[in-house]
């Protein structure tokens, strides 16, 4: 059973996230996201020293969370392609039940072109989704199931047409599905790099 400490802590983040989503970082403020989560301004900050801490930790805590579920999903599967195929299901899953995240995302992406402290925490999970990606495709071509080709860079190249999609649907007025659009191009790109025959 979860403790009482780690539910408050799941409560400020909640809270903080919809505060960073409706505020932006610049016009959020803990106070603000204090009142949200309805506890003090002292509860915060026995959790989280600044702002910008909490910031840095809701989106570590939120991506942890991310690929935990989806490592769990595919443990089992020991077919590279299946396990590729649904890696790509469960990722578009957990996008349908988190957009109020991804939205936050794309703050905390725009912070970390200023901030050097939140671009090195957006390189490492850069770097970690494209290695994830990258040992799944690996495992394909090893088992003959993928062409021979530069799995870094396939992994590379679903990391930025993920991005790709996710900005879009955000910043402009979308005339197409995000989940969709994002399995649609994704199933494409798997496609591509089947071995025929």
């Amino acid at each position: 059973m979860p403790s009482a400490k780690k539910d408050r802590k799941e409560d400020i983040f909640e809270a903080a996230l919809q505060c960073f989503i409706e505020n932006g970082y610049y016009r959020t403020s803990l106070d603000t996201i204090a009142d949200k989560a309805r506890i003090s301004k002292g509860g915060i900050y026995y959790h989280f020293k600044s702002k910008d801490e909490l910031f840095i930790k809701l989106f570590t805590y939120r991506c942890e969370k991310y690929f935990e579920h989806i490592r769990k999903e595919i443990q089992e599967i020991d077919d590279p392609e299946k396990r590729l195929e649904q890696f790509v299901s469960k990722a578009s899953s957990v996008v349908i039940q988190n957009e109020d995240f991804l939205r936050f995302f794309l703050e905390f992406m725009a912070i970390g072109a200023r901030d050097p402290e939140i671009n090195k925490v957006m390189t490492e999970y850069y770097r970690d989704s494209v290695a994830n990606f990258k040992h799944l495709i690996e495992a394909g071509i090893a088992t003959g199931k993928y062409k021979k080709m530069n799995a870094a860079q396939i992994a590379r190249g679903v990391y930025f047409l993920s991005m790709g999609i996710f900005f879009t649907y955000f910043t402009v007025k979308p005339d197409f599905n995000m989940v969709d659009e994002h399995i649609f191009h994704i199933d494409n790109t798997l496609e591509t790099i089947k071995k025929k025959g």
